[in-house]
């Protein structure tokens, strides 16, 4: 054995070598493997979001970085008692519950959230509270690996715009804003969703928190450093979305357009980086070097009891789930016949929403409407699509830009309304609304938990997305609107080849 392992195996007089502490190894070992079974459907829809989105490819480098920062505080964390540490199992059955919830909601949130919270749980269970304080942080580093942060997209592409506006007027650029579209005499910008910052966003975030550990002591400059991490990446993307313009209006749109700004972006947020780097430099404290720690015979303890507690949790929740799966498992197919709200004699109205895999999918034109309005449902089966998605969009983004969007509230019912505009000016107004179970929903979060209970219950939980879309006025909408509704919760839906259906006029 080398003068080094010798010393990695013996910690300020503690042996911590795999001879004198098998049964700690062994129980590791065996909560670690659990974990992996437990959670891999979590952890193969995260890996797959990691490859895919650009925005979240830091995933790949949490848990190994959290692992060396664990590496790095080793002599400070083998000096305190290493005991069980049963109070970790008040956080461990929510998770696991939690965990349950993600795989019978198919909410990703919560599955990769539980999946990532389980894994330090399981640390702390193993290593004790004395133990698990002295690599906090790097334990609640490893949230980091959740992909989350995309909801954020359309609130910082507002603000984005809003600013660059703020700025180009300040500066006597003539525009003329229309939703996420700025318009200068030399030509139009779209505020799209890959300028609104969301990656300087997080990854700001993450670099922030992960400097402020390593290099600053005092928990004052550790948080206003943290939340510069946060403020600074948004107003660095004011101006460069700024800059874009200006540049565009002074050079006449030689440069700053087409892919000359997606490469002025990337050199924009390495700057960003280093200024925060920089700011991080100018705040950074010299760490107090401990004279030395205590030596620390007491033996690792181990409780079979406790580990033994802790797998039967995990084996039973990973019973429970799959006995969820398989009661829920249903593959009929249920179409929706359309014929007694279209209007055959319009041509085909432009597809103005994105919807991600659903089972069916039918568009019409809406019947007594002038051909100025279009009815479009879409089923999903809950097993290769997902009704309750943020990837199903009222509005395609590459053809229209939001403008205001709201909730609608009716004397039954409420829907969801958004106002959107086309680079051409034409204005669609899309009003949304879900149905499962013959009940209306008009937003994903209600929809979401409903779907929740309903599975848990074994009641059905499949359903419908209705979009009603119209270029004609409010007052036509509201006369519409209601009958829709009504029809879309009490007309039959029958199996393939059926179409027994109310009337609506």
């Amino acid at each position: 054995m080398s003068n080094s392992e010798a010393l990695d195996a013996s910690i300020d007089g503690r042996d911590m070598s795999f001879k004198v502490n098998k049964t700690f190894y062994f129980s590791c070992l065996v909560l670690l493997s659990l974990w992996v079974v437990f959670c891999w459907k979590g952890l193969s829809t995260v890996i797959q979001i990691w490859y895919v989105n650009e925005i979240f490819n830091h995933g790949f480098f949490i848990v190994p970085g959290a692992f060396y920062l664990i590496y790095l505080k080793r002599r400070v964390l083998f000096a305190q008692p290493i005991k069980p540490a049963p109070l970790a199992f008040i956080f461990i059955i929510p998770t696991l519950f939690l965990y349950v919830i993600g795989i019978v909601g198919d909410v990703q949130l919560f599955l990769h959230a539980a999946t990532f919270a389980l894994l330090p749980l399981l640390m702390w269970l193993m290593l004790g509270t004395q133990a698990a304080r002295t690599i906090l942080f790097p334990l609640i580093f490893m949230l980091f690996s959740v992909p989350v942060g995309e909801q954020l997209v359309p609130y910082l592409q507002e603000i984005a715009a809003d600013g660059a506006v703020a700025l180009l007027r300040l500066t006597g650029v003539p525009l003329f804003r229309s939703g996420l579209y700025i318009e200068i005499p030399q030509g139009r910008f779209l505020v799209a969703e890959a300028c609104s910052g969301v990656s300087f966003f997080i990854a700001s975030f993450v670099i922030g928190s992960l400097y402020a550990y390593l290099n600053l002591v005092t928990k004052t400059r550790r948080a206003l450093f943290v939340a510069t991490s946060l403020i600074f990446p948004i107003l660095a993307n004011i101006v460069r979305v700024y800059g874009i313009i200006l540049i565009a209006y002074w050079t006449d749109m030689e440069h700053a357009a087409g892919a000359d700004h997606l490469i002025y972006g990337w050199f924009f947020f390495a700057f960003v980086i280093v200024c925060l780097l920089g700011i991080g430099e100018l705040m950074r404290e010299e760490k107090t070097q401990l004279e030395g720690l205590p030596p620390m015979n007491e033996r690792v303890r181990v409780s079979l009891f406790v580990v033994s507690t802790c797998c039967a949790l995990i084996i039973v929740f990973f019973g429970l789930y799959s006995l969820i799966q398989v009661q829920n498992k249903d593959s009929e197919h249920v179409m929706v016949n359309l014929s007694a709200l279209s209007d055959d004699s319009c041509n085909q109205f432009g597809k103005f929403a994105v919807l991600n895999n659903p089972t069916f999918e039918k568009q019409v034109a809406l019947k007594h409407s002038n051909c100025n309005s279009s009815i479009l449902v879409a089923y999903f089966n809950e097993e290769n699509s997902e009704l309750a998605s943020y990837l199903n969009r009222d509005f395609d983004p590459s053809k229209y830009s939001l403008e205001k969007s709201f909730s609608l509230p009716l004397k039954q019912y409420s829907v969801s309304v958004s106002n959107v505009v086309s680079p051409s000016g034409e204005k669609l107004t899309i009003y949304k609304w879900y149905v499962v179970d013959s009940r209306v929903y008009s937003t994903q979060e209600r929809l979401k938990l409903q779907q929740i209970i309903n599975k848990l219950l074994f009641r059905p939980h499949r359903g419908e997305i209705w979009l009603f879309a119209t270029a004609n006025s409010d007052s036509f909408a509201a006369k519409k609107l209601p009958s829709l509704i009504e029809y879309s919760v009490n007309r039959k839906l029958t199996k393939q080849g059926s179409s027994e259906l109310v009337s609506w006029e």
